[in-house]
């Protein structure tokens, strides 16, 4: 049953037009917010050297190698037989100033800890393994996304404390993910911030009541609602000049 006005995080709005406002107004800031440069890390060649993981004659062989093939440099390192995967990890992790994981159980993620939708999990490009009270303990793989990592912490509220894996078990583990339970996380794709902030009205005068968290994930504003014990994310593409950049992008995380 729809009432007259709304609150949004405590908020009230007296019609569904002054909610749309305040939506267009929240979107338009993160989607303009500053973009942050990722911290300067030592190079994977030197930190490998530190954990005498190669020779400095092997590394001086893989990175001739890597000029031709293009590879990164760990994938040539264990091309060429001079080291394992694992111990590229290590090093990754090292580099990145987190802990890593050499394996995890699929089992771990098939209830979808974390409350994900599969949607998010793979547009995010990290997984949630465990949770711990406030503590949300995600897999991910090198180099580190903080910008999906930050985005996640504002759009669950949860401390997110990420563990490195390799690129093979990242894929098996966003297969895995919320597959013994169904989805109780709805995702859609809207046309712009218009419709976006059209949605938000729409839910939070119907609910009476709701609680935004916004972020910014490249292409796209996240919007996570809950209402009525009920969460739903839209993804806000780019300002029109943007988006035919991200069009492929956006036909791959539309559901159909």
């Amino acid at each position: 049953m729809f009432s007259i006005g709304a609150r949004v995080d405590h908020a009230w709005f007296c019609s569904n037009a002054c909610v749309k406002a305040e939506a267009i107004d929240r979107l338009r800031k993160v989607a303009n917010g500053e973009r942050l440069s990722p911290p300067a890390s030592t190079p994977l060649g030197t930190v490998l050297l530190q954990q005498k993981g190669i020779t400095q004659g092997q590394l001086h062989s893989a990175l001739v190698e890597q000029r031709r093939s293009g590879l990164r440099l760990g994938d040539q390192l264990t091309q060429l037989g001079f080291t394992s995967g694992d111990t590229i990890l290590r090093a990754l992790a090292a580099q990145n100033g987190v802990p890593y994981l050499v394996t995890i159980d699929l089992a771990a993620v098939r209830s979808a800890p974390g409350g994900l939708s599969t949607d998010e999990v793979r547009a995010l490009g990290v997984v949630p393994f465990r949770e711990i009270g406030e503590v949300l303990f995600v897999a991910c793989k090198a180099p580190l996304p903080r910008a999906a990592l930050s985005a996640l912490h504002l759009l669950t509220g949860r401390i997110v404390e990420p563990y490195l894996v390799s690129d093979d078990a990242l894929s098996g583990l966003q297969q895995a993910y919320g597959s013994a339970i169904p989805a109780d996380v709805t995702t859609m794709t809207v046309r712009d911030i218009s419709d976006g902030a059209s949605r938000i009205a729409a839910v939070a005068v119907e609910a009476g009541d709701v609680t935004l968290r916004e972020a910014q994930v490249d292409p796209f504003t996240w919007v996570r609602i809950a209402a009525d014990g009920q969460v739903s994310t839209l993804l806000v593409p780019p300002f029109p000049q943007e988006i035919e950049e991200h069009e492929s992008w956006l036909a791959a995380t539309t559901p159909h």
